[in-house]
C-alpha cells in the first residue's frame, strides 16, 4: 500500500478507497467536518447512520471515548486488534455527524500494519465504511465502484479481489453484551461470556 500518498489524501481533507481487514472501504479524517460530509453526499447515505472510527492502538481508543465499564476494557484487551466493532462512550473529541448524535462511537482496531501505519501517520482515528452506495452490496475489487461514487474520491488503491468476513458489531449495557452483527469474533464472545450476554 501506498501509505504516505494515503496518509497524506486523509489529511489535507480528501476521501481515498483502501483495501482494509474486512472490504474496500472509504477512508476519510474524522476530524475534518467537510470530510465528514463527504463521506455521507459520496454514499448517499442518510444522516442517521453513523460511521465507524478505526484507531491504531489502544491509547488513540482511549483518547476519543470516556467512561469505560470493566467489562468493555477486558473486551478491548481481548480482542483487538481484530474484527470486532465496538460501540463505546464518546467524549467531544468525536463529532456528532460521526455518531449521528448518539453518545456511543463505534470503534474498531485493524489486525493490518498497513492500516495502523496509516492511522498513525495521520495521527487520529479514520472513518472508514464500505466503499458502495448506502444498501448496495459491498465493494469486493475496485473495478466494482460506482461511478458517482468516484468523483468524491482523489484516489483508490487497488488490491485485486479482497472478500473478508466483515467485523462483529457488539455494545454493552448494563455489563450485558448486546450482539448487533454476529460474525466469528461475536461467536467467540458468545462462547467466552455465556452469562453476560444480553438475550
Amino acid at each position: 500500500m501506498h501509505i504516505d500518498k494515503i496518509a497524506k489524501e486523509i489529511k489535507k481533507g480528501n476521501l481515498v478507497i483502501i483495501p482494509t481487514d474486512t472490504v474496500y472501504g472509504i477512508s476519510a479524517d474524522m476530524t475534518n467536518e467537510n470530510a465528514i460530509n463527504k463521506v455521507y453526499i459520496c454514499k448517499q447515505r442518510e444522516k442517521n447512520k453513523p460511521l465507524i472510527l478505526l484507531v491504531s492502538n489502544k491509547e488513540m481508543l482511549k483518547k476519543y471515548t470516556k467512561n469505560l465499564t470493566p467489562l468493555e476494557k477486558e473486551i478491548i484487551q481481548k480482542y483487538l486488534p481484530g474484527k470486532l466493532t465496538i460501540l463505546l462512550p464518546k467524549n467531544d473529541n468525536v463529532s456528532a455527524k460521526i455518531t449521528a448524535g448518539s453518545n456511543l462511537v463505534a470503534v474498531r482496531m485493524p489486525d493490518n500494519n498497513e492500516l495502523i501505519q496509516i492511522i498513525e501517520k495521520v495521527g487520529s482515528p479514520i472513518i472508514s465504511t464500505s466503499a458502495n452506495i448506502s444498501g448496495e452490496k459491498t465493494i469486493t475489487n475496485p473495478k466494482e465502484i460506482d461511478k458517482e461514487l468516484l468523483k468524491y474520491i482523489s484516489y483508490v488503491e487497488g488490491a485485486g479481489t479482497i472478500n473478508n468476513e466483515p467485523s462483529s458489531i457488539i455494545k454493552i449495557e448494563n455489563e450485558k453484551i448486546i450482539i448487533i452483527r454476529n460474525e466469528s469474533v461475536a461467536k467467540q464472545i458468545l462462547k467466552d461470556y455465556p452469562n453476560n450476554i444480553l438475550k
